[in-house]
């Protein structure tokens, strides 16, 4: 995950060439970086994943819907949503299940086969909110839920991907990217129910995937 703010083009592409070289899974950008990227990723087999409205996710849902719709354009493969955590934190979470929804359907408008992923906030809930929180996530039909927008220093507890695995079911991929040390932890959280994990720096993963 490339989400520094000053993150320059040199950087990036850097950033690309060792992800390639350690086959991880995919490379996550801003949109800004997107396009260059996606020159650097090609012919690899590392995905191209644009990062929407980060970090807070307050962007109007047309917004957001546009944004999507460009950084596939622009050649991004995946996309990581951020919900509006402001919305939903003054008791609205259909808005949350309705923006999702939008985004998805102008993404796959625009590429249907595009995999699109909520990204939330685990570590500012308590189990009941995350609950409900998780829950208009799913109704939206997303395809994976993101635990974090890589703001939050702590890391992941394995109970929460085993709470999100439970309200998710088996149906909907988890990536867990909050502030993971190592490869234990990488093990314990995808034990717990994690089908992805991301880090800022590949340094932890070694040639290990993501």
């Amino acid at each position: 995950m490339l989400l520094r703010p000053r993150v320059s083009l040199v950087e990036c592409v850097a950033f690309c060439e060792a992800a390639k070289q350690a086959h991880v899974a995919a490379v996550c950008v801003p949109p800004t970086h997107v396009a260059n990227a996606s020159a650097a990723l090609v012919g690899s087999d590392v995905k191209l994943v644009a990062l929407i409205s980060h970090p807070f996710g307050g962007d109007r849902p047309s917004i957001k819907a546009v944004a999507c719709r460009r950084a596939l354009e622009d050649g991004a493969q995946e996309l990581e949503v951020v919900v509006d955590l402001a919305t939903f934190g003054s008791g609205n979470p259909n808005h949350v299940r309705d923006e999702l929804a939008r985004c998805i359907a102008e993404a796959r408008e625009t590429r249907a086969e595009v995999l699109v992923r909520a990204v939330i906030e685990t570590g500012v809930y308590d189990d009941r909110t995350l609950r409900l929180l998780v829950r208009a996530v799913v109704a939206a039909e997303v395809d994976m839920v993101v635990t974090s927008s890589g703001l939050v220093p702590e890391p992941d507890d394995a109970l929460d991907i085993e709470l999100l695995r439970e309200e998710v079911g088996a149906g909907v991929g988890i990536k867990a990217v909050r502030g993971v040390r190592g490869l234990d932890e990488v093990s314990a959280l995808i034990a717990a129910g994690a089908t992805r994990v991301g880090t800022a720096s590949l340094d932890i993963l070694g040639e290990t995937p993501r």
